[in-house]
């Protein structure tokens, strides 16, 4: 063992590295925190504009849903004329069968 004074130097060396390595650690989560705020706010920008492009295509979307319904309604109602049309002609010929032969039953 050296003298105190030499056990004092050591102890005041020691506690100079360890003073330096925990500024460095200090400065390293400054700078981690820093590039963390960076981070964060650059997936905000991005969760943002992905928020606005999910809104822009669900108008787009909520728009071609209601063209399509419009499209479906035109085309069923052409479709329920053309049925009443079919059913209609169906009756008049039932009606000029049956009365062609009521006709020839009673002459």
């Amino acid at each position: 063992m050296g003298s105190l004074e030499e056990r004092i130097t050591t102890v005041e060396a020691q506690t100079d590295g360890h003073t330096r390595a925990i500024d460095r650690l200090h400065q390293q989560v400054a700078d981690l925190r820093a590039e963390m705020h960076d981070e964060f706010r650059s997936v905000r920008t991005e969760i943002a504009d992905l928020r606005r492009d999910m809104l822009a295509g669900d108008a787009a979307l909520r728009v071609e849903i209601n063209d399509l319904r419009t499209d479906m309604n035109r085309r069923f109602d052409q479709m329920d004329q053309k049925f009443t049309w079919f059913v209609s002609t169906q009756i008049a010929t039932l009606l000029a069968v049956v009365g062609e032969l009521a006709g020839a039953l009673y002459r």
